[in-house]
């Protein structure tokens, strides 16, 4: 109830009350003034001027009542004044207000289909959700098996690769084994028919034999000095022929050399002061009565074992036996012709050895030492100058 007080515009009451007594004071003290005094206007009568005096006040306290309301409150100026604009704007708002809540009804409406279609959407979703996730899932295995499927033909790659190196690898060795086989062949059959010549006829030299050997120092190294070199060896190996047979050397095919180790020994001997070794040696097996081909080889040769210098040196224990001391000299003989080898000397083709020995000073050093209670040196020394190109002479003597 005290409610509705608080909603009265007090200040409005106040002002119209004030405003009203004192126009009425004004009114009363106008028209007493002029009451008094009988003003008259336009010759009219003073009881119709003091009317008009009257109306005048009243229009006069009217406008200055309203004018004070409109001062004193906002809601008065624009009901007097604005009405009208107030009344369009009201107008015009509830049409707009109207409108809306027509669109708003509207738009509920959508919102409750909307709604309706967002469920149905949401529930599509979901449905997708798990597909998707579904989708995924087999994605994920699909890759899985991709990346095994990819793992394995890389192995896969890896192994082809390998097979094609070892395919390549084996067909190069089908291509070697096929040259070594046509090679073998030839071989066989030129061993059949060297057997074949070996049993027509006696055997003239063996392959890798020694047929002649020669130590030249050249004096300027020309190539009719080298030629003449090669003549003295194949006129050497004709006399060796000749000599095997027992024929004369005219009797005899002399060895033909192969050009190809000519030149080579030419390039190295053209031009040269040094001491040089030429070594002729049989490419092929040979028969009597056939050429013997041969080939020559070239050595630069040099001083390595001085005459009586010691070689090998053994202590023999007493009281040694025969077994041990042959053994001994066997040792010995090999680590003497091991180290003749290391030193520079030239080993021969066939035997691989680089020197011989006396057998009487063997047989002398076995009476010598076996059984004897001494302490004794079995020493090996350089029967006389040795070079490069050989062969190794030895003495054979007991301290």
């Amino acid at each position: 109830m005290f409610e509705i007080f608080k909603e009265i515009n007090w200040t409005l009451i106040g002002t119209l009350i004030l405003v009203g007594a004192l126009v009425a004071w004004a009114g009363d003290f106008v028209g007493m003034h002029l009451g008094k005094k009988r003003i008259t206007f336009f010759n009219l009568r003073p009881r119709h001027t003091s009317r008009i005096i009257t109306v005048i006040t009243g229009i006069g306290i009217s406008i200055f009542s309203l004018f004070a309301i409109s001062t004193a409150s906002d809601t008065v100026r624009t009901a007097l004044f604005s009405m009208n604009y107030v009344r369009n704007q009201v107008t015009t708002l509830t049409a707009e207000l109207q409108s809306n809540r027509s669109t708003l009804e509207k738009m509920e409406l959508e919102l409750f289909t909307n709604k309706g279609d967002l469920q149905e959407k949401q529930k599509e979703l979901q449905e997708i959700s798990k597909k998707l996730s579904k989708k995924t899932k087999d994605l994920a295995e699909t890759v899985s098996k991709i990346h095994d499927m990819e793992t394995q033909m890389s192995k896969a790659k890896a192994e082809q690769t390998t097979l094609i190196k070892a395919n390549t690898a084996l067909a190069e060795e089908s291509k070697n084994l096929e040259i070594s086989v046509q090679s073998l062949k030839r071989e066989s059959e030129e061993l059949r028919g060297n057997i074949q010549r070996l049993r027509e006829g006696r055997i003239a030299t063996i392959t890798g034999e020694i047929l002649a050997q020669r130590a030249v120092t050249l004096k300027g190294g020309t190539v009719i000095e080298i030629d003449s070199v090669f003549e003295r060896l194949t006129d050497e190996a004709t006399t060796l022929l000749a000599y095997r047979f027992g024929k004369k050397k005219e009797e005899v095919l002399a060895p033909i050399l192969d050009e190809g180790t000519k030149d080579a020994v030419r390039k190295k001997l053209v031009n040269t002061n040094e001491r040089w070794v030429i070594r002729m040696t049989a490419m092929t097996n040979a028969v009597e009565g056939e050429h013997v081909r041969a080939r020559v080889d070239s050595y630069k040769t040099k001083l390595v074992y001085e005459a009586n210098q010691i070689l090998v040196e053994k202590k023999i224990k007493p009281q040694i036996t025969r077994p041990e001391l042959e053994e001994l000299i066997f040792n010995a003989l090999k680590e003497l012709n091991s180290k003749a080898v290391k030193d520079g000397l030239l080993r021969d083709p066939l035997t691989g050895n680089v020197g011989s020995v006396d057998t009487s000073e063997i047989m002398t050093i076995l009476i010598e030492a076996v059984g004897s209670d001494q302490e004794k040196k079995l020493k090996i020394r350089a029967a006389n100058n040795i070079y490069t190109e050989g062969p190794v002479k030895i003495t054979v003597a007991l301290h």
